[in-house]
Order: structure tokens, then C-alpha cells, then sequence
């Protein structure tokens, strides 16, 4: 069983999705941020593991867990967590909608509020994702 973790505080989640190839799960929540997770699949077994490196070759990414870690299975769940790769940070309070875009490690995020997030993360450094293309179409840009 594979928990992931976001923070140190309780938080709804307002959307999840899976990549196509099931190498990632985007999620948003009421905090303002979307986190986007490795996973892995073991054909061998039905679940999901804990990601160690990227199917990839040559590019091995460690997800970061908890640095008590080695304490699994003495303390709670928390201390062997797995923590997202990317993350980005939004207007909290708003609800979001995450989905996965067509172009490689690309985050399609929607807003109740009538915006759109394009944002593309870096799977092996991870960290901040950056935002390639944002819009609002409920709140049209200002005629010059």
C-alpha cells in the first residue's frame, strides 16, 4: 500500500489523476497546491509500490520520503510517506482540477474560478513546476 503525504496539516482533495503510463498521480487539494507523485507499477503484483528510480534509462530519481523513514512500521504511516516529486502552488481557496497533458511530465490544472494552468515538471530533479501557459476565461485580459 503506497501513502503519500503533502504536508504536515489534514487537507481535502478536490482531484486525482493517473498518467497514461500509470508512472504518476497528479493531486489538488483545498491547500492551493497541486503535487504530482511517482509511482510504480510491479506487474508481478496487484498494487502499487514505492518508487525508487524512473523507468527511464540512464536518469535515476529518488523520491524524497521522510528522514525517519527507517522507523516504519514502529511510528504511525507519517514517517514513511511518500512525498511528491513536483509541486505547484496556486490561489488557495479556489477548487482545481488536475489532469495530465499530452506533452511528456506537462500538468493541465482548472479552475473553478476560470483559470487554466499548464505546467511542465522535471522528473528527476523534481521540485517547483514551471508554469508554461495560464489563461483565464472568465476574466478576459484588457483590451489595449
Amino acid at each position: 500500500m503506497l501513502f503519500v503525504r503533502r504536508g504536515a496539516d489534514r487537507a481535502e482533495i478536490y482531484s486525482l489523476a493517473f498518467s497514461s503510463t500509470a508512472q504518476w498521480l497528479a493531486v489538488s487539494s483545498d491547500k492551493g497546491t497541486v503535487h504530482v507523485y511517482s509511482l510504480k507499477i510491479n506487474p508481478g503484483s496487484p498494487g502499487i509500490e514505492r518508487s525508487q528510480s524512473i523507468s527511464e534509462p540512464n536518469h535515476a530519481v529518488t523520491t524524497p520520503a521522510s528522514s525517519l523513514s527507517f522507523f516504519k512500521g514502529v511510528l504511525p504511516k507519517y514517517f514513511s510517506s511518500e512525498w511528491s516529486v513536483a509541486q505547484f502552488r496556486l490561489i488557495e481557496g479556489s477548487q482545481y482540477i488536475v489532469a495530465f497533458g499530452h506533452q511528456k511530465n506537462t500538468v493541465v490544472i482548472l479552475g473553478l474560478d476560470g483559470s487554466f494552468y499548464r505546467c511542465q515538471f522535471d522528473p528527476v530533479i523534481g521540485g517547483e513546476m514551471t508554469q508554461l501557459e495560464y489563461h483565464n476565461f472568465l476574466k478576459p485580459e484588457a483590451a489595449f
